[in-house]
């Protein structure tokens, strides 16, 4: 998807202004797409998230439950159709993206002092829900649409084994992990495609 990684850090921007400002949250990590990446560990293979660069470079993201609160995001399904235009008789233009998406978040409630269905439902109220007209034309999109759809999972145990395939169970009995599906709706330009750098 065009940009898909610059809408996933203005609403990374956004729940930190609007929902993570206090001072329980102080010192968050969030993280953009991250990918499962497979390593050999000894005689194993083990996977876990991790974030890659354009050059290739991945940065894990490892469990650690001194920081308050760490969020990512993977992509896990992308769609396409041609958007609707109002040329009556012209050749479609534009093309609508359909980016089926997690957001992983992890956290210790001793920390925060905080039930993580409560957490959940922060984030889950509180993604914006369309980009500025600067944000969609700083990055060459017609329209952007951010919403919150399908199953929340809130079994640590199911959230860790899908993200993680690690030797040992690294969650502690206050850890929380939990993941909720949204979808980000993306409407752009064929022309800008071809014509413009990603």
């Amino acid at each position: 998807m065009p940009k898909l990684n610059s809408i996933v850090t203005i609403i990374n921007t956004a729940l930190e202004a609007d929902v993570f400002n206090t001072s329980r949250f102080q010192g968050g990590r969030y993280f953009t797409i991250a990918e499962l990446m497979k390593e050999r560990q000894g005689d194993s293979i083990i996977s876990k998230p991790c974030t890659i660069d354009n050059d290739g470079e991945g940065t894990s993201v490892m469990i650690d439950d001194t920081w308050p609160l760490q969020i990512y995001h993977r992509v896990i399904n992308l769609a396409y159709e041609q958007a609707p235009t109002d040329n009556f008789g012209d050749p479609v233009t534009t093309i609508k993206e359909i980016a089926t998406m997690a957001l992983v978040f992890m956290s210790d409630r001793g920390l925060l002092q905080m039930r993580g269905e409560d957490l959940m439902a922060l984030i889950a109220v509180n993604m914006p829900a369309t980009l500025t007209t600067t944000q969609l034309n700083t990055l060459d999109l017609n329209s952007v649409q951010i919403y919150a759809n399908g199953q929340a999972i809130i079994d640590n145990e199911i959230v860790y084994n899908r993200e993680y395939q690690l030797q040992e169970f690294m969650l502690k009995p206050n850890s929380i992990m939990y993941s909720l599906n949204y979808t980000i709706e993306t409407v752009y330009s064929k022309k800008c495609l071809e014509a413009c750098s990603l």
